[in-house]
């Protein structure tokens, strides 16, 4: 069975990384990695990523290790099986060292794991909810290889569910909220997700089936979820279309925006869109052959599902109805887009305070049809803005991955020429 640890270490990051990746405790280094880093320069690529977001103090890295029971692993099988604990949790945002020790009867593997992301620069914060996850997947892999397991406790289950739970949540009221044409209707669209909402002293709690503890959207989502932040919303996104509880619709129409542009974007994979495309790993359900009777009814699992579909379909459209194909004219659009933006983000915030400050409802009335009809030219300019901003960070991702796969395949050659050279002496001995 493997147990596993993880703490946060708040000293020197380049003497915990040699310690890690000591060449007497992993057989020369036979048994260090790096995720989205190289292990001799690690130290280096993890402090360019701090700098890089301007993040240098605190809390230096994260520490962990994975440990097997006597003879239960191999060398080759416990450093498998580490790597593929730490690309499952971290590998997509953050840099990883994984190192397995021999140097005691107990076979273990450390991480050293960065703390800031490479991705979008946040700090990594472990959470009781972020080791029970760590645990449960360390598990699942052990299984995987036939390996015993320790009993989970059952709150750390709680912990570990609790994320997809709150995703599927927060999902759910996005969609409610951009698809109700009143306060009312959005509660209403809630219920039909099977929601539980308590609406009780200015605040809203939602909850599902079989959990038990309503949970304070604001408290838990932050102040943009507030009942009046909730209302300017409502009042400021102007639905698509009607709202349906049909969800053979919702599917029907994700799948037809992503089709529209999926050849597109595949015959050229060089453009931004082929991009955006080509690299989306889509897990979400193929409509085309399905009819209306293979689906139930709306849930927040289907609407998890066709929220990234609907994402990636977006911004090809934006990109392909813009004529952007490089990074350049990417960069040119953004800034054109936000001098546009900014003063009438100014103008709605005006109006906003004007509507606190109205005592008649008929005034009230009238600045509400205001804001309404400045959020029709606003909406449009803050999509394209969030679409270069997303776009951006995915082609950053991008280019960090194939720079880190030539990395690996020019350490392959590395060791290849060094074997050769080795074998080569040998010989001439």
């Amino acid at each position: 069975m493997a147990t596993t640890k993880l703490w946060k270490f708040k000293s020197r990051l380049d003497r915990l990384i040699n310690y890690a990746i000591n060449g007497e405790k992993t057989e020369n280094k036979l048994f260090v990695s790096g995720i989205k880093c190289m292990p001799d320069t690690a130290f280096y690529e993890m402090t360019n990523v701090k700098k890089q977001f301007f993040k240098i103090g605190g809390i230096e890295c994260y520490h962990g290790y994975q440990s097997f029971a006597e003879n239960e692993v191999t060398p080759e099988q416990a450093h498998e099986i580490g790597i593929k604990l730490a690309e499952e949790l971290w590998g997509g945002r953050f840099q990883v060292i994984v190192s397995t020790h021999l140097n005691t009867d107990n076979i273990h593997t450390h991480f050293v794991l960065n703390s800031i992301s490479f991705l979008d620069g946040k700090r990594f914060c472990n959470t009781k909810r972020d080791y029970a996850l760590m645990r449960m997947t360390s598990d699942k892999i052990c299984e995987d290889y036939g390996l015993s397991v320790l009993k989970q406790e059952e709150k750390y289950n709680k912990y570990a569910t609790s994320s997809l739970y709150k995703a599927l949540m927060q999902d759910s009221i996005d969609y409610a909220i951009a698809n109700a044409k009143d306060y009312n209707e959005f509660i209403k669209i809630l219920q039909d997700l099977d929601y539980i909402v308590t609406d009780k002293n200015n605040t809203l709690s939602v909850r599902r089936e079989p959990y038990k503890k309503n949970t304070r959207i604001e408290r838990q989502f932050g102040s943009n979820y507030s009942k009046t932040n909730i209302y300017k919303r409502i009042l400021e996104i102007q639905p698509q279309f009607p709202y349906s509880p049909d969800p053979y619709l919702l599917a029907y129409r994700s799948y037809k925006r992503y089709s529209e542009y999926q050849n597109t974007g595949n015959r050229n994979k060089l453009s931004l869109i082929g991009i955006i495309l080509y690299n989306s790993k889509l897990s979400t359900k193929h409509t085309e052959n399905l009819s209306k009777t293979n689906f139930a009814r709306i849930t927040p699992e289907l609407i998890g599902e066709l929220k990234q579909m609907d994402e990636y379909s977006n911004q090809a459209k934006f990109l392909a109805t813009n004529k952007i194909d490089t990074e350049e004219q990417l960069n040119d659009f953004w800034k054109t887009t936000y001098e546009k933006l900014a003063p009438l983000k100014s103008e709605r915030e005006n109006l906003w305070k004007k509507l606190k400050r109205a005592k008649f409802e008929d005034e009230k009335k009238l600045i509400e049809n205001q804001i309404v009809e400045i959020s029709k030219k606003i909406t449009p300019l803050a999509k394209e803005l969030k679409h270069c901003n997303n776009i951006q960070k995915r082609i950053c991702k991008i280019k960090e991955i194939e720079l880190h796969n030539k990395l690996e395949k020019e350490k392959e050659q590395f060791q290849k020429d060094a074997l050769k050279k080795q074998r080569t002496k040998s010989k001439n001995r």
